[in-house]
């Protein structure tokens, strides 16, 4: 099904701690304050959305059309520790070695989370598997978080520190469904683009896919009306989500990539499927 959405105005501070080497980052401290940022939105319509990758992720179809009034979520403090990691679960608090591929081959990315993704071998793309990727709202409450973060035309705005055109991450959670995780990751959206201004958030989905023979379900955000401070800011993008069971270190895994449109460089559609059609279990 298809959600739109008119995103009220957040407010939000991004932080992007990227390596600039590609070497294996530190830890980036993503603040939790007891101040939660209320975001409240009315009149979403609901329509159906089909299509997916292809390759390991094997795509499915969109569930049936409803009509629902959609709120967008609210950022609250985790007050909570979160679900423990079933005792017959394997962790790792680090990802595996990263085998460097040969100059000019795809380069496969392996996770702590017992999972695999490929991104191309070409140098616009920095592959790694240490980085970190997270945004808080201003007040230091955490919107979102990823590790094993690669990206694609790192620097490519001249005018901004460390922008990128793409960014591929993932995490994990625990005591969470499949659609849910992904639902409430993709919800996040509007808040992570959005820098004070309104934009407009769609919501495509839910898509059912195979992981290496395992369920997991895909959803798409496509934002639009996003504000330019400067000329190579985008005004569109996407933020893709896909959730199935982790094999290690968490029971589901959220897997996301962040595209900006409408540069001469961007991804394209076909090139976000390869690489969530990439994701496979770590061999």
């Amino acid at each position: 099904m298809v959600t739109g959405a008119r995103y009220p105005r957040p407010v939000r501070g991004i932080f992007e701690k990227l390596n600039q080497h590609g070497l294996i980052a530190p830890f980036v401290r993503i603040a939790l304050s007891l101040v939660g940022v209320a975001v409240v939105l009315y009149g979403a319509t609901w329509m159906v959305n089909s299509g997916g990758p292809t390759d390991d992720a094997q795509a499915g179809e969109a569930s049936p059309a409803t009509t629902s009034v959609w709120k967008a979520p609210t950022f609250e403090p985790q007050t909570s520790a979160p679900p423990p990691l079933p005792a017959d679960l394997p962790s790792m608090e680090f990802p595996p070695p990263m085998e460097e591929a040969p100059e000019g081959e795809p380069q496969d990315v392996p996770t702590k989370f017992g999972l695999t993704y490929t991104v191309p071998g070409s140098g616009d793309w920095r592959p790694s598997n240490g980085r970190i990727l997270g945004w808080t709202t201003d007040d230091g409450t955490s919107i979102a978080a990823y590790g094993s973060v690669s990206d694609y035309r790192y620097k490519y705005c001249p005018d901004r520190e460390g922008p990128t055109l793409a960014d591929v991450g993932i995490t994990g959670r625990n005591g969470v469904d499949l659609d849910t995780a992904a639902r409430e990751a993709v919800e996040k959206a509007g808040a992570i683009f959005s820098d004070g201004s309104d934009v407009d958030v769609q919501i495509n989905g839910p898509v059912q896919l195979e992981v290496s023979g395992r369920p997991a379900v895909r959803y798409t955000a496509v934002v639009t009306g996003i504000e330019q401070e400067f000329d190579c800011d985008p005004t569109e993008a996407t933020f893709d989500i896909v959730a199935t069971p982790g094999y290690a270190t968490a029971e589901v895994v959220t897997f996301m990539v962040k595209r900006s449109k409408g540069h001469g460089d961007s991804l394209s559609d076909e090139d976000v499927d390869r690489v969530i059609g990439s994701l496979r279990r770590t061999e």
